[in-house]
């Protein structure tokens, strides 16, 4: 018998509060405990997750670290940032046991393996961790979870689906289920969590240093590429969300500085999900994705300095690599203004105005490999993998360069 798939419904209760989160700024553990508080204290509760500032790893496979932090971590920042903590734990329990001690008890905070879970695209693609909330088990099961992400195999956004008891049990054939209370969150004081995150990421120079060495040396393993990937698009959202928790205190101008410098990261992921992808071809991984990779991280430490500091202001805007007058020979500009519609479905229209391609409906990393391979075959020409830079892929002027000067390259006797 073919398992019922889950089904997309919606909870008068659950619903509005994943549609209200931050939800595209925080991992898969951290956000169903923001989802938790929200409820219990009311929208925005959740970014007070975002005080913290660090840069933490755990050993890596082949003597490289990896950014991330344990479920363990999360709880005790959720404890202790949120008032949101753990009552009981049950570890080791199969679906069927889950659905007997949500009775009376949900919702649940549950971790387990994503590749059995139906409704997120992992499922039998990737093992991960991942949590949900178990709303309900009294009759068809209801599970909440405000994870949002682009994955290669869809994408997944807050939502809550129902399933039949037999379709969650297969879906959750073993996992960690907790019990969690929510306090009156504490008062941060802005100026003391500032103090802490800059002594915090001072003390972890070295440790940035040492990441960064072991990533040199590991650059042309394949391996190393698709984790940097990963650690780059973690350290992105962490940082994007420091800069939503800065923006919660109108009266300080920090948040511009904290919001550019998430900005840079997210230029970052970009580029280096397009430098794996290639260096998937063949050869090393881009000398320049590491560089750019380090000095964001130090930048990290500079931010959190001027920050405790008490500085205020933007960055002053630099123009990116390649901007300006591309002059569009032979239509370059048109080739990718036809497969960027294509590709994300939109008018030609919306492309007016020089938007950057991050600010486009349904833009993300993997979109954007897609136009570039369309573009290159189109075109004829292989892009430099070092040449794909955040500067240069961020709008149809810098993308017209790159491909301007790769055609040049190819007519060249």
């Amino acid at each position: 018998m073919i398992a019922e798939p889950p089904v997309p419904t919606r909870s008068r209760d659950w619903t509005p509060v994943l549609a209200g989160l931050h939800a595209d700024l925080m991992d898969c553990i951290q956000v169903n405990l923001a989802a938790f508080a929200d409820r219990a204290h009311g929208a925005g509760t959740h970014l007070a997750l975002g005080a913290l500032l660090r840069f933490d790893t755990v050993p890596g496979p082949g003597g490289v670290p990896i950014v991330g932090a344990t479920v363990e971590q999360r709880l005790a920042e959720a404890a202790d940032l949120l008032a949101v903590r753990v009552d009981q734990r049950f570890d080791d329990v199969t679906g069927a046991r889950l659905r007997e001690i949500s009775a009376g008890s949900a919702p649940l905070f549950v971790v387990a393996d994503a590749y059995t879970m139906s409704w997120v695209p992992y499922a039998g693609h990737q093992h991960m961790e991942h949590s949900f909330l178990l709303l309900a088990a009294d009759g068809p099961v209801l599970v909440g979870d405000g994870y949002h992400n682009a994955t290669p195999w869809g994408d997944i956004r807050p939502g809550v689906w129902r399933l039949p008891a037999a379709g969650f049990d297969d879906a959750v054939p073993r996992a960690t289920a907790m019990t969690l209370t929510a306090a009156a969150p504490p008062v941060l004081d802005r100026a003391a969590v500032l103090a802490e995150n800059a002594v915090a990421m001072n003390a972890a120079t070295g440790r940035i240093d040492r990441y960064l060495a072991a990533l040199h040396e590991h650059r042309e393993e394949p391996e190393t590429a698709a984790r940097l990937v990963l650690d780059v698009w973690l350290l992105g959202r962490s940082r994007a969300l420091h800069a939503a928790w800065l923006g919660t205190y109108p009266e300080v101008d920090a948040a511009g500085q904290a919001s550019a410098q998430a900005e840079s990261w997210s230029a970052l992921a970009a580029q280096s999900y397009v430098a794996m992808r290639r260096a998937s071809r063949g050869g090393a991984f881009p000398a320049a994705v590491l560089d750019r990779l380090g000095e964001l991280l130090h930048e990290d430490v500079a931010l959190a300095r001027r920050l405790a500091g008490g500085a205020g202001g933007d960055p002053a805007a630099g123009t990116p690599a390649g901007a300006g007058s591309t002059g569009d020979p032979d239509g370059t500009r048109a080739v990718l203004v036809e497969e960027l519609a294509a590709v994300l479905g939109l008018g030609a229209g919306l492309l007016d105005g020089r938007p950057s391609l991050r600010s486009l409906p349904g833009f993300n990393s993997f979109r954007l490999v897609e136009v570039i391979e369309r573009v290159e075959a189109r075109l004829r020409v292989t892009l430099d993998p070092d040449e794909l830079t955040g500067a240069a892929l961020h709008d149809l002027d810098t993308l017209t360069v790159l491909f301007d000067r790769a055609r040049s390259a190819v007519a060249q006797p």
